[in-house]
């Protein structure tokens, strides 16, 4: 049987708040975590030079390419935005030629999301920046390492995935 912890209320954890402050900054998961995250997209910017391609942009594209044609609000669970931002992210996608947008025949107020020919070839030249990417993030850690790594984060993220602002739909 598996045990969960509970989380700490802002009144519990307030007396301990001021001790955790003193912590130096490389014992802190979240600092590492928002570290990590600047150094990866730093290598992702890097390997991408000239292309004009976020992470996220390439996220959404890569989720068009899996799933086909979707619903922007779907689109957006599935990497994880609200609505608004995605909307920002397809806006620019689209302006590119790279998606193509169309109200749901079936419910009026919902766009439709769908890569094209254009995003796709797009998507292909960008895959090799966001692998190249990846492997550079991962780069010091050995094989073993780097599979218990990934599974550490997808443990934390399934189990705490509603405690973000905007949740995955996780499989």
């Amino acid at each position: 049987m598996r045990r969960t912890r509970s989380i700490p209320t802002r009144k519990e954890s307030s007396a301990a708040a001021a001790h955790f402050a003193a912590e130096p900054l490389m014992d802190r998961v979240g600092f590492l975590i928002r570290r990590l995250h600047q150094i990866h997209v730093a290598l992702f910017v890097q390997q991408a030079d000239g292309m004009d391609i976020t992470t996220i942009q390439f996220t959404a594209l890569s989720v068009l390419h899996q799933l086909g044609e979707i619903d922007q609000s779907v689109l957006a669970v599935q990497v994880g935005m609200d609505r608004t931002n995605v909307s920002e992210v397809v806006r620019r996608l689209a302006s590119r030629g790279y998606v193509k947008v169309r109200i749901n025949p079936t419910h009026g107020r919902r766009r439709l999301i769908a890569l094209t020919s254009a995003g796709l070839a797009f998507l292909k030249k960008a895959d090799d920046c966001a692998r190249i990417a990846h492997d550079r993030t991962i780069a010091p850690l050995s094989p073993l390492e780097r599979q218990i790594f990934a599974d550490l984060l997808r443990r934390l993220v399934r189990e705490q995935n509603s405690l973000g602002r905007a949740p995955l739909r996780l499989k």
